[in-house]
């Protein structure tokens, strides 16, 4: 691996970061041996005004992929882009791959080619899918899921691509769980996980299951529900809260300490719908009091925070485990939302 640095003036602290987040040094100019994959290209303000002209990834120039980088400065933490100036404390970042072709393509086909040079946060949400271990109780079809980390993608905001839409934190500070979660109990009918879905722990039964509400059995060509004719009030406020205007389903999926959920992708087809059934489209909020060890991976994006509510686009496929030693209640609702108001169909 070589890796060269084309700045105005001598570069101060710099090193690479990996996928589990460790550190490695290296030297500019010089070959050295490198794993295959992403690597963070982390470069320090050396105490004056530095200006990055070009960066070169085993003799070949960045070009205009060096404008997917940022300037994190350290007293707002806010990433400054488009920026190749280190001006003031903090650092200039940039995720590259060992291989050129791989780092073009994802690039390419994530931003819009008139894009570089703008601020891409603007436009685009930024993840980094990171691997995460499991140990051997767990089956290897999850442990596999899990532990490949895809690495950094730009993903088009507000478009049927987007994976997964987070809402500011203190929106539903005042939704009282526990009470959604004994509504929810009361409207919804019982249905057994399937062993070929769930996965319980090493030697144990699956014990997990789902509470469906739906208008028929598992058709989306029904009516929709109107979120006042929902038999609970805190579910009924959730829902307009989240800016449902109807419901198609509502689920409570209780997952046990240690069991998993397979990959899969939903599938819904009926004409009637599924033109609702795009992109981030599909409420998951976490009703458990302690909420540490649940982990939701969506697609290349990684795992999502559905600690505080999030929608998530169900058409990446997605699997779920529990570490934790509590039992994780998922509320998973799927309605209709106010497109004029969101403009959210319109950058498919």
């Amino acid at each position: 691996m070589l890796i060269e640095v084309e700045a105005n003036k001598p570069l101060g602290n710099y090193y690479l970061e990996d996928l589990e987040n460790k550190r490695i040094n290296f030297e500019c100019n010089k070959e050295f041996d490198l794993q295959q994959g992403w690597y963070k290209l982390v470069i320090e303000y050396p105490g004056s005004k530095l200006k990055i002209t070009d960066i070169k990834v085993n003799n070949e120039t960045l070009n205009r992929l060096i404008w997917t980088g940022w300037f994190l400065e350290e007293s707002t933490q806010n990433k400054i882009q488009p920026s190749l100036i280190l001006y003031t404390k903090g650092q200039w970042e940039i995720w590259i791959n060992t291989s050129m072709g791989v780092m073009w393509q994802t690039l390419l086909e994530s931003v819009t080619d008139t894009d570089f040079g703008s601020n891409l946060f603007e436009k685009y949400m930024h993840t980094v899918d990171k691997p995460i271990y499991l140990n051997n109780d767990y089956p290897q079809l999850i442990r596999s899921f899990f532990a490949h980390g895809a690495g950094p993608m730009y993903w088009r905001k507000n478009s049927s691509f987007t994976p997964y839409q987070t809402f500011d934190s203190e929106l539903l500070n005042d939704i009282d769980k526990n009470k959604i979660h004994e509504e929810m109990k009361a409207m919804c009918e019982f249905n057994k996980d399937s062993k070929k879905f769930a996965f319980p722990a090493a030697g144990q039964p699956i014990r997990g299951g789902r509470r469906a509400y739906r208008k028929g059995p598992y058709t989306w060509d029904e009516p929709i529900t109107k979120i006042e004719d929902l038999p609970g009030e805190e579910l009924q406020r959730l829902c307009k809260i989240i800016g449902f205007t109807g419901l198609l389903t509502c689920t409570l999926q209780t997952q046990y300490p240690g069991e998993t959920f397979a990959p899969h992708v939903d599938v819904h087809n009926e004409e009637s719908t599924k033109h609702h059934m795009q992109g981030p489209c599909s409420f998951v909020l976490d009703l458990a009091e302690d909420t540490s060890g649940h982990h939701f991976k969506v697609g290349k994006s990684g795992c999502i925070p559905v600690e505080n509510g999030t929608l998530f686009n169900f058409n990446y496929a997605h699997a779920t485990y529990n570490e934790s030693q509590n039992i994780r209640p998922l509320c998973i609702l799927n309605g209709i939302r106010d497109r004029e108001e969101l403009n959210y169909y319109l950058n498919s």
